[in-house]
C-alpha cells in the first residue's frame, strides 16, 4: 500500500470518527435552541432547534458520503474517451493509475467535507457556550481554514492529472 493511499484512508476514517464524535458532543452540550447567527455586537439573532441542526447535519453527512461512494464505484466503469482530462491517451494506457487517482481524490473530497462540517460544529458549540459574553471569539480561523481545505482538495486533481502517469515496473 502506498503512503498516499494510507494517509488518505486515515484522513477519511478520522473525519468520519471526528464528525460523529463532534455531532454527538454538540447535540448533548447545546441548549434546546441553538444560536446560528450573531449581530455585529455579538448578540444572537437567529436560533434553530437543536434537533433540526442534528438531523440536518446527519442528512448532509449521509448524502455526501453516499453520493461520493457511488461516484467512486462508478468511475472505473466510465468510458475513458468521455473523460475531459489532459494527456487523455496517455492516461487511458494507464487506466489502473487513473482509477486509483480518482478513487483517492473522491475519498479526499469526502474527508474534506466531513472535516469542514466537524470544524463548523466545533465552532458552533464553542460560540454557544460564550452566549452572554460581550465579545465572541475563537471563530475567525474557521472560514480561511475550511476554504483552504476545500481548495487544496479540488485543485489537487487537475494538478495530478496534468502530470504524466508513473511508469509501471
Amino acid at each position: 500500500m502506498k503512503i498516499s493511499n494510507f494517509a488518505i484512508r486515515l484522513w477519511r476514517l478520522a473525519s468520519l470518527v471526528g464528525f460523529g464524535t463532534l455531532l454527538i458532543y454538540t447535540y448533548v452540550s447545546l441548549e434546546t435552541n441553538v444560536a446560528v447567527s450573531f449581530t455585529p455586537d455579538s448578540r444572537p439573532d437567529v436560533f434553530i432547534n437543536r434537533d433540526y441542526l442534528f438531523y440536518g447535519c446527519v442528512a448532509i453527512f449521509l448524502i455526501n458520503n453516499t453520493l461520493i461512494n457511488t461516484l467512486t464505484k462508478l468511475f472505473p466503469k466510465a468510458s475513458g474517451t468521455a473523460l475531459p482530462i489532459p494527456n487523455q491517451q496517455l492516461w487511458l494506457e494507464h487506466r489502473s493509475q487513473l482509477n486509483e487517482i480518482f478513487r483517492n481524490w473522491f475519498h479526499c473530497l469526502m474527508a474534506a467535507v466531513n472535516t469542514v462540517m466537524a470544524l463548523a460544529l466545533y465552532v458552533l458549540g464553542k460560540l454557544n457556550t460564550q452566549l452572554g459574553s460581550t465579545s465572541l471569539s475563537g471563530h475567525q480561523w474557521l472560514l480561511p481554514v475550511c476554504t483552504a481545505i476545500i481548495v487544496i482538495v479540488i485543485v489537487s486533481l487537475p494538478i495530478r492529472l496534468a502530470m504524466k502517469p508513473v511508469a509501471e515496473d
